[in-house]
């Protein structure tokens, strides 16, 4: 529990940002109109009531009841002699009465006690990841809808350019500067264009789906990833350091270990039903009845009674309810081991992530500058006939897979950054707000 407030603390996911950039903004509406975050925040309330109902469990209870009867009795005799009438009596009966019990002993209700500490602490670091996981699915979901903004940019500008290409390749052809297959093969790589433009229209379409299903359908403004941005390492530069910060703050497995308390703890409630109880009952009670020759009778009554019930024999049910519930304390056992070993596949594939992506946005950086100066040179060599058009076709189709694969690198890249963090729990609004400040502050 200690562990879950001090992430709370360093994590609060709240948005409040006055020089905010597009990414925050689509934060905030996610915060607010995001399902997953409102079922996650609506299930901590219902665990947080486990610790009251838990302790009232212990308390006293205090109940009133309160009475009334009318008896009509008519009594015959049928056999009498001489013949006697019928006798007629009415009575009256009214009665109130207050009860008090005490639990003086039962081991069940203190280990449930205990139990409900749990249930909201696990709660809790529950709300927390969703709120992590929020502001992950929030910036991917933001850099889907840039990357496919990119993908049907670039397939518009490479349907343009071989667009000219197809009018040089006929002109060239009419004068007969080139064969009639450099008209095909434009024409073919033409149509192949206007079908990735329109594939890519279809994928833009549904990353924007994507996020207003996030933020609630509002409507928001994108602003672009900046053309340079700093590429760092993970810091510390180990995995095994990363590994333990997860072992530690990671907040689905720290989830994980104390459901696998609440089960363990669910052996000793279901152990309990061998044990006695003692329970501690008062009463208080008045009544009154009216009976015709008689009158009013009236009575007072007060009785305290310490009761002791100790189980014998109950068919084997608390037997089976303690094997049962060893069964599944070993399956929460099971499950936080295959939670441990996914946080640490998630730990190392975000940080080979991080390492490779400093890298391939480098490398495809550097891509993109030569495949640009080998278009140039199809284009010079088409020129002088020492390039044919097919050549400048492979050169420009080269040219902007480069630079979609570069854009592309960039967003993968951050978020690996970010994907780190949440696998270590260490994910906060701040490192949102350091991937917001990397947009350019004009909309896409």
């Amino acid at each position: 529990m200690r562990r879950i407030l001090i992430a709370a603390a360093v994590a609060g996911m709240a948005s409040s940002n006055v020089n905010a950039n597009e990414l925050a903004r689509v934060y905030d509406l996610a915060l607010t109109n995001d399902t997953q975050l409102r079922a996650a925040q609506h299930a901590y309330d219902a665990a947080s009531e486990a610790r009251p109902q838990a302790r009232g469990a212990l308390l006293p209870t205090l109940g009133a009841q309160a009475s009334y009867g009318k008896v009509d009795q008519t009594t015959s005799f049928p056999d009498a002699n001489p013949p006697r009438p019928d006798s007629v009596t009415d009575t009256n009966t009214n009665s109130w009465g207050v009860q008090l019990s005490l639990p003086v002993y039962d081991h069940s209700r203190w280990v449930q006690l205990s139990q409900s500490k749990d249930r909201v602490a696990a709660a809790q670091a529950s709300l927390q990841a969703a709120q992590q996981s929020l502001a992950l699915r929030v910036t991917q979901a933001y850099f889907n809808v840039l990357g496919a903004n990119d993908s049907l940019r670039f397939a518009q500008a490479e349907n343009k350019a071989i667009s000219r290409q197809l009018d040089q390749a006929k002109k060239r052809f009419e004068v007969g500067l080139s064969a009639i297959t450099d008209v095909h093969e434009a024409q073919a790589r033409y149509d192949l264009t206007v079908s990735q433009m329109l594939e890519a229209e279809q994928q833009l379409r549904n990353a924007k789906d994507a996020l207003a299903e996030i933020t609630g359908g509002q409507t928001v403004d994108l602003a672009p990833l900046n053309e340079d941005i700093p590429l760092r390492g993970p810091n510390p530069n180990s995995v095994d350091a990363w590994i333990e910060a997860a072992q530690l703050g990671n907040l689905d497995l720290l989830a994980a270990q104390i459901n696998a308390n609440i089960s363990k703890k669910d052996v000793r409630v279901n152990r309990a039903g061998h044990y006695p109880t003692l329970n501690l009952v008062g009463q208080y009670s008045e009544g009154e009845q009216n009976q015709p020759g008689i009158g009013n009778l009236e009575n007072e009554s007060q009785t305290i009674t310490l009761t002791l019930n100790v189980p014998i024999y109950s068919g084997g049910v608390t037997q089976s309810r303690v094997r049962q519930s060893r069964s599944v304390y070993e399956q929460r056992l099971a499950e936080l081991e295959g939670t441990r070993r996914t946080v640490e596949r998630q730990v190392r594939n975000a940080f080979q992530g991080v390492q490779t992506g400093v890298a391939r946005v480098k490398a495809l950086k550097q891509a993109v500058v030569s495949n640009s100066t080998a278009l140039e040179a199809s284009e010079t060599g088409l020129k002088v006939g020492a390039r044919t058009a097919v050549d400048v076709l492979n050169a420009q189709r080269e040219l902007f897979r480069a630079q979609r694969d570069y854009a592309r690198a960039r967003y993968d890249y951050l978020i690996s950054i970010l994907q780190l963090k949440q696998a270590a729990g260490q994910l906060t609004q701040a490192d949102l707000m350091e991937i917001d400040r990397l947009l350019v502050n004009r909309p896409a």
